[in-house]
């Protein structure tokens, strides 16, 4: 017990001992002096100051001119200002195609293969199915519009001297195609009446209907990308369609000898016959708007 209560009293003097701190610690040359809570710290830092970086007093923007931007939306001026007349033709004869689009899509079926096809153009023929005549007559109201449009954009495109054509000669051009598709089916049944070639007359004006029909269907998206297509001059879109014209003309006389030739006419009036009413025509309005 003796020894405990030594070790208590000594430990419990070394708790009560107090260090004395120096009130002034003096370093070398290099250190810093410590002065108390008040001393004033104004030589103390702890970043040397070249450490900082220099704040930039420039105010004046240097300024560069970029390069031109290389890609560029096309633009297509508008060079015929005042032809909102045939967008309105045009809109009518789309709402006729959309009319007959879905309900009669195997009468246009047919009538596509009928052109190459002469067993289904026979097969047509003797089909009374008087709901497609519905569609027909749509098709050839369509075909009348869009035939005298395209003629008066080709003869814009291929306009002699920069003059443009005014939009009443697309009334003479309607009155004119009018003329001459009525005219020549009623020269056709006159002499149909004459050499007695009533059936075979019927069935050639069948098979010519049936392919101002499919023209219809060729014509309008010609005539709606020569209108509306982002070209300069869409001059090979008009020659396209030239070109169908005359590859059909030449199908239907080749479908109008296969008729006739079934009546045993001769090679020769034969001849004379499809060129009197089919060339002859065409050579005389190429004439008169040259």
């Amino acid at each position: 017990m003796g020894v405990k209560n030594t070790y208590y009293q000594d430990t419990t003097k070394a708790l009560n001992q107090r260090v004395e701190v120096p009130q002034n610690v003096e370093e070398t040359s290099n250190s810093v002096q410590i002065k108390g809570p008040q001393t004033s710290r104004k030589n103390f830092s702890v970043v040397d100051s070249s450490d900082y970086i220099a704040p930039r007093t420039e105010t004046k923007l240097h300024t560069e001119l970029l390069e031109k931007p290389t890609f560029i939306l096309p633009n297509r001026e508008r060079n015929k200002p005042h032809n909102d007349w045939i967008t309105i033709i045009i809109f009518v004869a789309i709402a006729i195609i959309a009319s007959i689009r879905y309900t009669y899509a195997k009468y246009i079926q047919q009538l596509f293969l009928s052109l190459f096809n002469y067993a289904t153009s026979v097969r047509m023929l003797n089909d009374k199915n008087y709901p497609v005549f519905h569609a027909a007559f749509r098709l050839e109201i369509i075909f009348y519009i869009t035939l005298p449009l395209f003629i008066f954009q080709c003869l814009n495109l291929f306009k002699y001297e920069n003059t443009a054509f005014a939009p009443q000669y697309f009334l003479i051009i309607f009155g004119s195609v009018l003329l001459y598709f009525f005219g020549k089916k009623l020269i056709y049944l006159t002499l149909g009446l004459l050499f007695e070639t009533q059936n075979e007359t019927r069935e050639y004006l069948f098979n010519f209907d049936n392919f101002n029909r499919s023209l219809s269907l060729v014509l309008l998206p010609i005539v709606i990308l020569i209108q509306f297509a982002p070209l300069k001059s869409p001059m090979f879109i008009a020659i396209l369609g030239l070109v169908i014209l005359f590859i059909l003309n030449i199908i239907l006389l080749r479908r109008g000898a296969i008729i006739l030739l079934k009546k045993q006419f001769s090679l020769f009036y034969l001849f004379l016959y499809l060129c009197t009413l089919e060339i002859l025509p065409l050579l005389l309005i190429y004439k008169v708007v040259v």
